[in-house]
C-alpha cells in the first residue's frame, strides 16, 4: 500500500503546517496541519480495509503452447468475503516482458459470488513459465492511497519450440525406399517371382533389379511385400561448448543460443512429421541424456521445453546398435560438429538408408566432405531460413545427391 501523488502531496502539506505552527508560534496552523493529515490517513485505512478475500482457481489452453504462439489463460475468482468487493483494477503477472498483462476493471463480486476473466498471452520463448499471481488494484475514493494485493498462486505453462507442420513430399520416407514407413521385403522362392517397379528419385542403389531393367529398357527396382515397422533416429547435439552463438549472460527474454532454439523447432517438428507418417522415433543427445521417450508425445514436449545446452559430455554417441540392418532414416542437427560427432556419424551411416544433417555452422576441416562422402545428404541452414524453408530444401538436395551416387555407381 501506498500513497498517490495527491495523498503524499497533502501528508506533505500537513508536515510543513505542523512545523511552522510550532517554528512561527501559530497554532492557527495546527488546523491546517489536521485538516490535510488525517485524510491521506484514513485513506491507507480504508484501502487496508477493503482487501478483497477471493479464491483463484486457473486454467490455460492449449495445454502445450508454442512459442510465439497465442495461448488463453482464464481465471476464476470466487469471493470468500462476507462483504462484496469495491471497485477495483486487476491485471496479472507474467514471466516476460512487460511484466503483466493491461490493466483491467474488475467488476464487483457480491458475498460468495464467482467471476471469470480471460486474456491472451503470447510467449516469447521456449521453457515452463509460470503465469500469476494475480494482482487487485485498490484505489479510494478521492484518488488519496493505493493498494497492490497479490492473489491466488502461479500457474505453470509448458512453452514448446515452435512446431512447424512440415510438408509430405519434401523428403519421401514414407515411399518404398528403403528409407520407408513401411519398409518391404518378401521372402521368395526364386527370382522370378519378384515384382519390379519403375525407379523413383531416392530408391537405395542397391535395390535395383538388373534383370528387369535389362529387359525394360529402365531402371526398375525390387517391389516387396512383407512390411515392418521402419525407424527413425534424431540427433541433436546438446553440448554447450559447440553452439557458437551462445550467449554468456542472456536476459529472461532470450535464449542462450538462438540457433540451438532453431535446432529444437526442427527436432520437434521431425517428431511429429514421423510419428505421423508410422515411424518409430529416437532421440540421441551428445550430452547427459534429458530428453523424454519420443513415443510419448507430452512427455516429450515438456522435456524439449525443459532442455539445457550442458557442458557436461554424455556417453559416446551411437546412432544404432552395432550389428543392426539398413533400415530407417537419420536426421542430425548440428552447430559447431567437433571430431567426436562427425566420426559417429559417419561410422553410423550404414545402419540407414537415408542420412540427413542439417549444419546450422561452419563445419571445420575436411568434416563435410567427410560426412558427404559417407553418403549425408547435407543441407546448410541459412542465417535467415525458417524450418519449413530448411525442410523444402532436402528436396533438390536429395535429388542431387542420388544423382552423384548414380553416377559413382
Amino acid at each position: 500500500m501506498s500513497l498517490t501523488l495527491r495523498g503524499s502531496a497533502l501528508l506533505a502539506a500537513a508536515v510543513l503546517a505542523f512545523s511552522a505552527a510550532y517554528i512561527a508560534g501559530w497554532p492557527e496552523l495546527l488546523v491546517l496541519a489536521c485538516f490535510c493529515g488525517i485524510p491521506p490517513l484514513l485513506a491507507l485505512a480504508m484501502v487496508a480495509r477493503s482487501r478483497p478475500r477471493l479464491t483463484v482457481a486457473r486454467f490455460s489452453s492449449p495445454a502445450i503452447v508454442s512459442a510465439g504462439a497465442t495461448g488463453s489463460a482464464q481465471l476464476r475468482l470466487g469471493n470468500i468475503g462476507a462483504a462484496r468487493t469495491v471497485a477495483a483494477h486487476w491485471s496479472d503477472t507474467l514471466p516476460w516482458k512487460p511484466g503483466s498483462t493491461r490493466r483491467q476493471v474488475l467488476p464487483v463480486i457480491g458475498a460468495g459470488g464467482s467471476l471469470t476473466l480471460q486474456y491472451a498471452f503470447v510467449p516469447p520463448r521456449r521453457g515452463i513459465a509460470e503465469l500469476g499471481p494475480l494482482v487487485v488494484e485498490i484505489v479510494d475514493p478521492f484518488g488519496l492511497a493505493r493498494g497492490e494485493f497479490a492473489v491466488g498462486d502461479r500457474h505453470r505453462v509448458t512453452v514448446a519450440p515452435e512446431v512447424v507442420d512440415l510438408d509430405q513430399g519434401a523428403v519421401d520416407i514414407a515411399s518404398d525406399s528403403g528409407s520407408a514407413r513401411l519398409f518391404q521385403h518378401r521372402a521368395l522362392a526364386g527370382e522370378h517371382d519378384v515384382m519390379t517397379r519403375d525407379y523413383r528419385p531416392g530408391d537405395a542403389l542397391r535395390r535395383v533389379h538388373w534383370k528387369a531393367s535389362a529387359h525394360h529398357g529402365e531402371l526398375m527396382v525390387r517391389e516387396e511385400e512383407k512390411r515392418s515397422h521402419a525407424e527413425a533416429v534424431l540427433v541433436v547435439d546438446t553440448r554447450r561448448g559447440n553452439w557458437r552463438d551462445v550467449s554468456r549472460s542472456p536476459s529472461p527474454d532470450e535464449p542462450d543460443s538462438e540457433r540451438f532454439e532453431w535446432a529444437l523447432s526442427l527436432i520437434a517438428s521431425l517428431r511429429d512429421y514421423l510419428v505421423r507418417n508410422g515411424l518409430r522415433v529416437s532421440v540421441v543427445e551428445t550430452a547427459v541424456s534429458q530428453l523424454a521417450d519420443a513415443g510419448h508425445a507430452d512427455d516429450f514436449v515438456e522435456s524439449v521445453a525443459r532442455v539445457r545446452l550442458s557442458y557436461q559430455d554424455g556417453p559416446a554417441v551411437r546412432l544404432a546398435g552395432p550389428g543392426s540392418e539398413s533400415t530407417g532414416t537419420v536426421f542430425a542437427v548440428v552447430d559447431a560438429a567437433d571430431g567426436e560427432i562427425v566420426d559417429a556419424l559417419v561410422d553410423g551411416r550404414g545402419s540407414f538408408d537415408l542420412a540427413v544433417a542439417f549444419l546450422l555452422g561452419p563445419v571445420s576441416g575436411d568434416s563435410a566432405e567427410r560426412l558427404a562422402d559417407a553418403g549425408w545428404i547435407l543441407h546448410r541452414v541459412g542465417a535467415a531460413e525458417t524450418v519449413l524453408q530448411a525442410w523444402r530444401a532436402l528436396d533438390t538436395e536429395r535429388i542431387a545427391a542420388v544423382g552423384i551416387g548414380a553416377g559413382h555407381a
